[in-house]
């Protein structure tokens, strides 16, 4: 009898049953992937990003504002598909789409009730396996969430002389107590493909059975990060500005011309919309 994903004692066996997949599809799925990428990173770096039917229009307007600000993103660009329908939205679009449940295990399609939830928990192993499989690929690796908008193209500034020295350059969090002593919001990043970094996400990954468990897979990166000998540099707010920074009830604290604005510290995706809709962010 298959586990029922809704239970919390599911979670556990749920946890065991990806690893082993992943694991053993790794061959085939990285000579795919490595077809897939050929020619499409830019300065070695290839931007992730992965969502599910619920989250695809949320993907649409991340794309629009590529657009609008003239971003090219398409050539570096690789969208990991949950289903069937984010997979052929993203290709109409014109970025280069993987799908693989056999890898990734089976993931809800619709958008998740509630941040923390048992969905959003299985959906924490795909947003963490698709960076393990592109840094195994020998790529730097820029992973965002789809509910971000961006308004100038923050790859130049993620390279800029300050990116030699560091390991992994995070957007921060505020001041979430849960996330000290760095506060690094898991939702944008630069991982550099160094020792290092490769050996750090190898074991977020096989923390998956305590995401899991906690729900978080924010609060696993940072604690793990604290363990390793890893330059982590936190992005300024003025450039990378996350959702701690505006909401609906009070007045906003966006900074005035940001690259990247994250539409985080949500409860779920009507949240989400209902915030970018008051700071003007939604573009559809």
């Amino acid at each position: 009898m298959k586990d029922n994903p809704d239970s919390n004692n599911a979670l556990p066996s749920m946890a065991t049953r990806y690893l082993r997949a992943f694991n053993a599809e790794k061959g085939r799925r990285l000579d795919k992937l490595g077809s897939l990428l050929s020619g499409a990173a830019r300065n070695n770096v290839v931007l992730v990003m992965m969502a599910n039917r619920g989250y695809s229009d949320l993907f649409d307007n991340w794309v629009r504002s590529c657009d609008l600000n003239e971003i090219e993103v398409r050539s570096w660009s690789v969208f990991f598909a949950v289903d069937e329908f984010a997979a052929a939205n993203a290709e109409r679009q014109g970025f280069r789409t993987y799908l693989d449940r056999a890898s990734y295990g089976d993931q809800p399609r619709d958008a998740v009730q509630r941040f923390g939830d048992r969905d959003f928990r299985r959906l924490m192993f795909q947003k963490t396996a698709i960076v393990e499989d592109i840094l195994c690929l020998g790529h730097d690796v820029l992973f965002q969430d789809v509910d971000v908008v961006w308004r100038k193209d923050p790859l130049p500034h993620l390279l800029d002389d300050a990116a030699r020295e560091h390991d992994a350059r995070f957007m921060f969090d505020g001041k979430n107590p849960f996330h000290a002593p760095l506060h690094a919001n898991t939702g944008f990043f630069l991982l550099r493909n160094r020792p290092q970094t490769r050996t750090l996400w190898t074991k977020v990954l096989s923390a998956y059975p305590e995401m899991a468990r906690c729900g978080s897979q924010q609060a696993v990166v940072n604690r793990l990060m604290g363990d390793e000998a890893l330059r982590i540099d936190i992005l300024p707010e003025a450039d990378f500005a996350n959702g701690h920074l505006f909401s609906i009830e009070r007045p906003s604290r966006l900074p005035p011309d940001p690259f990247v604005i994250h539409c985080s510290w949500t409860g779920n995706r009507e949240h989400k919309l209902k915030k970018y809709r008051k700071e003007g962010l939604w573009f559809l």
